[in-house]
C-alpha cells in the first residue's frame, strides 16, 4: 500500500476486497430477460434491470480473456437499492467488459438516493479487470474510497461518460485508481459534482497513471482536505492531461485544482478557477499551473 506521500498525516484507506454476488432484489417478473446473443448481452428498460445488468457482469467474469459487450438503454437509470456485494452496487469487474448505452442518451447505472440505502460504491475493477464504460452515467456512490469507481490494479476507460455526485468519506470522490499497473483513461469525459472528505473530490491516483483527454473536472470538492479537483499522490503516480479543464473545483485546505505528488503533463490543458486556489502546495510543480 502507497501511503498518501504529500505531506499530509491520513494515508488512504483503500479497499480492495473481491466482491461476490450478495442481496438479490427479489424475483423479477417474467418479462425481465436479458437478451444474450454470443458475447452480447442487452439489457432492457424494465422491473429487475439491475439484477439483469449484475448477472451479465457475472458472466463475463465467468469469461476472463474474452471480451464482453452489455448493452444498456438510452437514457433508462439502472439503479441498485440494495449491493450485490458488501460495497459496491454491482459485482466487482474481473473479466474484459464493455458497458455501452444504446442510442443517443447516456444510460445511468447509480445507487437509489432513497432514504435507507446503505453506503456503497458504484463499481469497482478488480486487479488484472478491464472495464470501459461508453456513454454511461455512474451516480449517487458513497464509500470509503472510490465513491463512484474504484480501479484497483486494473484498467478503467470511460468515453462520452459523466461521473457525478459521489462521495468517498476518504479519497476519490469520482473515481479512485491504486496501485502501479491502475490504468484509467478517460475521453469526452466529465467528473462533476463529486465530493470527499479528505482529498481528490473528483479524482484520487495512488500508484497508477490517469489520463484525460478533452474531458473536464469541474465542481468537486475536497470537504477536509486537498486537491478539490485531483489529488495526485505519490512519486509513482502519472497525471496526464490533454485538451481538458480542471475548473470550479474546491479545496478546505490548498490545491482547489490538482494536488500533485507525483509526474503530470499538460497538453492544451487549463487549471483555473479553482478555490483557495489551482496547484498552490504541491510539492512538485503543476505543469502551465500559477497559483
Amino acid at each position: 500500500m502507497v501511503g498518501l506521500a504529500v505531506g499530509y498525516a491520513r494515508a488512504p484507506k483503500i479497499c480492495c476486497c473481491a466482491v461476490a454476488a450478495g442481496v438479490a432484489l427479489g424475483p423479477a417478473p417474467p418479462a425481465a430477460s436479458a437478451d444474450v446473443r454470443g458475447r452480447t448481452t442487452e439489457i432492457p428498460c424494465v422491473q429487475g434491470r439491475s439484477r439483469l445488468l449484475n448477472a451479465a457482469i457475472v458472466a463475463g467474469n465467468e469469461h476472463p480473456g474474452t471480451p464482453w459487450k452489455i448493452v444498456l438503454q438510452s437514457g433508462c437509470a439502472y439503479t441498485v437499492a440494495r449491493p450485490y456485494g458488501k460495497v459496491n452496487a454491482l459485482t466487482a469487474v474481473a473479466g474484459d467488459i464493455r458497458i455501452s448505452s444504446r442510442g443517443p442518451s447516456a444510460a445511468v447505472i447509480a445507487r437509489s438516493p432513497g432514504p435507507g440505502t446503505p453506503r456503497f460504491r458504484v463499481l469497482e475493477v478488480e486487479t488484472g479487470g478491464r472495464l470501459a464504460l461508453d456513454r454511461v452515467t455512474v451516480r449517487g456512490g458513497s464509500f470509503g474510497s472510490g465513491g463512484g469507481l474504484f480501479n484497483n490494479y486494473g484498467t478503467l476507460a470511460l468515453r462520452h461518460s459523466t461521473v457525478e455526485s459521489n462521495h468517498a468519506r476518504d479519497f476519490g470522490g469520482g473515481i479512485a485508481t491504486n496501485g502501479e499497473r491502475a490504468r484509467t483513461t478517460l475521453t469526452d469525459t466529465t467528473v462533476r459534482h463529486n465530493t470527499a472528505d479528505f482529498g481528490g473530490g473528483g479524482l484520487f491516483d495512488n500508484a497508477g497513471t490517469t489520463t484525460l483527454t478533452r474531458s473536464k473536472v469541474l465542481g468537486n470538492r475536497a470537504i477536509g482536505g486537498v486537491g478539490g479537483g485531483i489529488l495526485n499522490n505519490g512519486a509513482l503516480s502519472v497525471l496526464r492531461l490533454d485538451g481538458s479543464a480542471v475548473t470550479g473545483n474546491q479545496a478546505a485546505e490548498t490545491a482547489g485544482g490538482i494536488l500533485n505528488g507525483g509526474r503530470v503533463t499538460a497538453v492544451r490543458s487549463t487549471v483555473t478557477g479553482n478555490r483557495p486556489n489551482d496547484c498552490t502546495g504541491s510539492p512538485v510543480p503543476v505543469p502551465g499551473c500559477t497559483s
